[in-house]
């Protein structure tokens, strides 16, 4: 089960016996966040959330809960070994922004529960996810840590590390609307999959994300697109997975109630497909400064994503 809070700097040391090899990857993974964020032409209603990057300054900290109901889902799985059947998802989001830092600090902490369970509001699964975000004016650079694991028992687990570069747009075509696109690289991977019945191992990650208000700023249309590759196969860079998502949204104050649909699919063989129906409830807080902006750089608000 894909997508989609551990520390990074500690899970590292701990993975590997050389602290000094530890600490020149961690140099140079940041090093690459910085020249996403400048050169790349760059999250989907995902396990760890949704992007959203506006031109306003960003509060200095964000915080959100949802909860999610899979009204319908026969095919959606409940742990990242593909057993079960989800039927709740509960999201936590924390964004925190330093005065004296353009880097934000990224927490996500997301739980599914199984339906086949006689506690079905019991989680099954605890995704963790930590990351670091660099924005400047349109474009964002993000190194990030996510490990899926079950919590009812033991199983298969499923983590990877990621460095993303991100480029937003608002009023693209339409007055209000909201757009942006990553290109996302895991360049560490363990059993973190290319397809949804857990085959090849994923190397690339492209995002497509909009929003369109339908009415005011009441009622939107979300879509989102977002692709893995694998490093296994004959063509690293074609895509092995489609994970696609249409939802619509009504917003008022600090709620969001959100209906959607998300689909997982193979597109380069024959395969497992995982798609449901959810409603979505979101509360979200944020606290902004009221002193003077120090870093003028930091342009833009950047959520965590929504992915499996």
């Amino acid at each position: 089960m894909k997508k989609k809070t551990s520390w990074l700097v500690v899970w590292l040391v701990l993975l590997s016996p050389h602290k000094q090899v530890v600490t020149r990857r961690l140099h140079w993974a940041l090093v690459l966040v910085v020249l996403f964020s400048w050169s790349a032409p760059a999250l989907a209603l995902e396990k760890s959330g949704r992007v959203q990057m506006e031109e306003e300054a960003a509060p200095e900290v964000q915080f959100s809960l949802s909860v999610s109901d899979f009204v319908d889902n026969t095919s959606f799985r409940a742990r990242p070994d593909n057993t079960g059947i989800v039927r709740y998802r509960y999201l936590g989001h924390l964004e925190v922004i330093p005065h004296w830092s353009p880097v934000a600090l990224i927490l996500d902490s997301n739980f599914f529960t199984d339906k086949e369970r006689p506690n079905e509001f019991a989680p099954s699964e605890w995704d963790q996810a930590i990351g670091f975000l660099y924005r400047y004016q349109q474009w964002a650079g993000l190194l990030r840590y996510e490990r899926d694991m079950p919590i009812d028992k033991s199983g298969l687990v499923q983590a990877f590390a990621e460095v993303q570069g991100l480029w937003h747009q608002d009023n693209l075509l339409i007055k209000e609307s909201e757009f942006y696109a990553g290109l996302g690289w895991l360049f560490a991977t363990q059993t973190y999959f290319a397809r949804p019945d857990n085959t090849g191992r994923a190397l690339l990650r492209y995002v497509l994300h909009a929003e369109v208000p339908l009415y005011r700023e009441a009622l939107w249309l979300i879509g989102d697109t977002n692709f893995f590759t694998d490093r296994e196969s004959s063509n690293p860079v074609r895509p092995s997975e489609l994970d696609w998502i249409v939802g619509i949204a009504v917003r008022w104050k600090t709620w969001e109630l959100m209906a959607f649909q998300e689909t997982d699919q193979s597109i380069d063989r024959a395969g497992l497909s995982q798609k449901y129906i959810a409603i979505q409830l979101k509360w979200n807080w944020d606290k902004k400064s009221f002193s003077p902006e120090i870093h003028s750089m930091r342009d833009g608000t950047l959520m965590s994503h929504l992915s499996r």
